[in-house]
């Protein structure tokens, strides 16, 4: 049996999504549909699946090596990249999945070679480059050219990709335009190597952009798969669709005295008499405790103001000003109800973060509901 708070997952949005990516990319342009992190809250294996069924994806791209198993039990057999860091021990259980490493060092490729020799078995690696995010990468020639020549003296280390991550690509063009002249310094000396590695650089903000020389080989989708750009004011000019929403229903309703408390440390007084909606959800189910007193929530299709301070469990809206609020009445956290509509840009500016905040804090204890 489901909760009545639950979030319903669109994957036809994602469709969308990956189709509105593809549009902006040269024919032939591999997409990786980045899925870490539960598939940015939407579930790492439904999606994942889906992307596989429906053939939307060249590659899947995680963070870390467990996420990579978890697809691996769930029988998905796309190409899947771990996108992370990878100690020793997830190193080799990576390489016994048939799942691609990064790579950004030389010691780390001399394990990577070694667990290949012991096992017989071929390993896949991306050498990230560092043009600029300094983050992880490797930023000097020397260092690439150790690099290339443990792929030389190791059969079974297999060159699959070469890649950097842009860090302002959605905001600053210049920057990642020396970001991407930078990269493609080390793609020639790879190819003079004698090396055809896959070539990836662009994120979400690097493919909705009019600069398609960003583009190369393959690109990795993000935060846009899921219907939202990295700048939250160019989300509307590329026409992506939320593939997330987030439903409960009214428990209670009462009407509160003028001059009366509402929720821990009374932190808002009412005014007036005031109709309020109690909501069985809170900041465990990852309704933000900061959004206190600052968001709203759609009934009846209209908005309604929640109020005081949000709880673990419950939440209180006024409706005082919608007619006819009953309890089990449908309740939007985010999403669309008649013509309103709350987005994960909307609470994230509310709660100062990013969609992608919003989107991963909503937690396990939530249904997701496939469509």
């Amino acid at each position: 049996m489901l909760r009545n708070t639950q979030t319903h997952i669109d994957l036809s949005a994602i469709e969308h999504n990956i189709g509105a990516a593809r549009a902006h990319l040269d024919a032939g342009t591999k997409i990786m549909a980045v899925v870490k992190a539960e598939a940015y809250g939407h579930g790492l294996v439904p999606v994942s699946q889906y992307l596989e069924t429906r053939g939307l994806a060249e590659c899947l791209g995680i963070a870390i090596v467990e996420e990579g198993v978890t697809l691996r039990e769930a029988g998905v057999q796309l190409p899947v990249l771990v996108m992370g860091a990878a100690d020793a021990p997830h190193m080799r259980e990576a390489i016994a999945q048939n799942l691609a490493l990064t790579v950004f060092d030389v010691e780390s490729l001399a394990q990577a070679a070694a667990y290949a020799t012991q096992m017989n078995k071929a390993a896949y690696i991306h050498i990230k480059i560092d043009t600029g995010m300094n983050r992880i990468g490797i930023r000097d020639a020397q260092t690439f050219n150790a690099i290339l020549a443990q792929f030389r003296a190791c059969p079974l280390l297999r060159f699959a990709g070469l890649f950097t991550h842009f860090a302002k690509s959605e905001s600053d063009p210049e920057f990642t335009l020396a970001q991407a002249e930078r990269f493609e310094k080390f793609a020639r000396r790879a190819k003079h190597a004698g090396f055809s590695p896959l070539l990836h650089a662009a994120n979400s903000g690097g493919v909705f952009t009019e600069r398609p020389g960003l583009r190369f080989d393959m690109a990795r989708q993000g935060i846009s798969l899921y219907g939202y750009h990295p700048d939250p004011a160019q989300t509307e000019k590329y026409v992506l669709a939320p593939a997330l929403s987030w439903h409960t229903r009214v428990a209670q309703i009462k009407t509160v005295p003028t001059g009366e408390g509402i929720g821990y440390g009374l932190r808002h007084v009412t005014a007036r008499d005031t109709v309020v909606a109690t909501l069985p959800v809170g900041y465990g189910d990852g309704y933000k405790r900061c959004l206190s007193g600052k968001s709203e929530v759609l009934i009846r299709g209209r908005r309604a103001p929640v109020l005081g301070t949000v709880c673990m469990d419950m939440i209180m809206a006024d409706v005082t000003d919608i007619p006819g609020v009953q309890t089990d009445d449908a309740v939007v956290l985010l999403g669309e109800q008649g013509t309103e509509r709350i987005t994960a840009d909307e609470l994230a500016a509310l709660a100062d973060t990013i969609s992608y905040e919003i989107l991963l804090s909503i937690s396990a204890r939530v249904p997701r509901v496939y469509l």
